[in-house]
């Protein structure tokens, strides 16, 4: 795997092995609602990541970049694969690099180009970054996104790094939201029963291994910054943030550092806010960051990854590396036979399991293994399991297989399963009662095994001779 030293190292190979159409850069555009909009459409195009410059009202070179995963080519050139790496190839190279990795903790190194700009003082301030309102009906500009949260565990010095949505509320206040079951809170309350506020660093504008890294939710214990370094091949260079023993990317683009006080010290509402659901959710009175120390590069570039509709292959969600392989391990840990593949669906509402039928009871198997999986926040609706002649990537040919290999009466199952907080299904009754939970519908859609040779032969074309004309034609057809 590519260990890119920085989010601009990530930016130059997409154009040095992609193509310099790779990146687009868009001059003029404005933080409120316009570079959401923009991002939106080209991601619904799976169309060039974004690089906003010029935005009214800051600096040139006070920038936004978005769509950084935004399709398949791009999340392969990530983790350092080839651009045309077929899609569940790439998925099942992530599964096998996070099942076989080993940890590799972080080099402290004495600087880094996140100190060239160091504010603190007076002159902190928030403001002079374009953080995005990115949808319309959101409650604020949202810097923090794609972003890392650093926390230090009180008790055993155990560094956590999450991904939270973080809203600008002035020069020197944040807020973020945590879920109910996220380390960070468990870290925050440590502090906060000793009477103490939680020292906190936020991570604006690093590479797309950091960010995947961030968002994984290591074992307790487990810092996200030995995974990425796993998945690298080598430690991540941090550096103690001036005044904390928080560690933060050494070559990060901003990093906002401060503490965090008890909510019922001080709290300021936070959303609603527009997420990968596709609704919005949440807004309430949350804790906030003082932040008391700012540093930042030169020409500084806010990494966002504003959440969509989750049928759109937005940010990093091109190719769902983390839903696909865990549930993907999780399966071949619960003993399930001959997995060719796992995909996600709308982020991971629905996961697709094809599987080599080889007894009666494989896709059952299959299926109650998926629905044991640990959740810890997802909300994955239904779990759907196919033959191995159905390419799971295409949604056309998942729900070929729905509608026709489906007997309603006898294939399909509904289960009780945990949800997050996140979810608009959730009655406002079952909300205030704290039961968060709702159903999980399990759908076999193999051929029947008694009689599957049996079944009616398919007549979509085989691979091998899709695979020649597409050789055959390639400068001629857009194949």
């Amino acid at each position: 795997m590519t260990a890119f030293r920085d989010l601009r190292h990530y930016i130059e190979h997409l154009t040095e092995t992609l193509g310099a159409d790779e990146v687009c850069r868009i001059e003029g555009a404005h933080w409120d609602l316009e570079l959401g909009g923009i991002t939106e459409l080209l991601a619904e195009r799976e169309g060039p990541a974004l690089l906003f410059d010029d935005i009214p009202g800051y600096p040139t070179g006070f920038r936004v970049f978005t769509n950084f995963m935004g399709t398949p080519a791009r999340s392969a050139a990530a983790l350092g694969l080839p651009a045309d790496t077929p899609k569940l190839d790439i998925v099942r190279a992530w599964k096998d690099i996070s099942r076989d990795l080993r940890l590799i903790p972080p080099v402290e190194v004495a600087t880094g180009a996140v100190l060239q700009n160091v504010l603190e003082g007076d002159d902190v301030d928030l403001t002079k970054f374009p953080a995005p309102r990115w949808h319309e009906g959101d409650g604020g500009r949202y810097i923090g996104t794609a972003c890392m949260v650093v926390t230090r565990d009180p008790d055993s010095g155990w560094v956590n790094v999450g991904t939270y949505r973080v809203s600008v509320h002035g020069k020197d206040r944040l807020s973020v939201w945590f879920l109910g079951n996220r380390h960070a809170r468990a870290i925050a309350h440590k502090y906060w029963d000793r009477g103490q506020a939680c020292p906190i660093a936020v991570v604006v504008g690093q590479d797309p291994i950091l960010s995947t890294a961030a968002a994984m939710s290591a074992p307790e214990g487990v810092s996200e910054y030995d995974l990425a370094g796993g998945l690298r091949g080598e430690g991540v260079e941090v550096l103690n943030a001036p005044g904390t023993e928080l560690p933060v990317p050494a070559h990060a683009e901003i990093v906002m550092v401060g503490e965090m006080p008890p909510r019922d010290e001080e709290s300021v509402l936070e959303g609603p806010f527009g997420e990968w659901t596709g609704y919005y959710t949440h807004s309430g009175q949350e804790p906030v960051v003082r932040v008391r120390r700012i540093l930042h590069r030169d020409d500084p570039i806010i990494l966002g990854a504003p959440p969509m509709l989750p049928t759109i292959p937005a940010g990093d969600q091109a190719v769902p590396l983390y839903s696909a392989t865990v549930t993907w391990d999780h399966l071949e840990q619960a003993g399930v036979q001959n997995i060719q593949g796992v995909w996600a669906y709308a982020r991971q509402l629905m996961m697709v399991i094809s599987i080599k039928q080889t007894g009666a009871g494989d896709a059952m198997h299959a299926l109650m293994a998926a629905a044991s999986r640990k959740r810890t926040g997802g909300m994955e609706r239904y779990a759907v399991v196919v033959d191995e002649d159905i390419d799971i990537t295409d949604i056309n040919h998942v729900l070929w297989a729905v509608f026709t290999r489906v007997d309603p009466a006898e294939s399909i199952h509904i289960l009780r399963s945990p949800t997050t907080a996140i979810d608009p299904r959730l009655s406002p009754t079952k909300r205030e009662a704290g039961d968060l939970s709702m159903g999980l519908v399990l759908i076999d859609a193999c051929k029947p095994f008694a009689w599957k040779d049996q079944y009616p032969r398919a007549n979509r074309v085989d691979e091998c001779y899709r695979a020649e004309l597409r050789e055959r034609w390639k400068g001629v057809l857009p194949l």
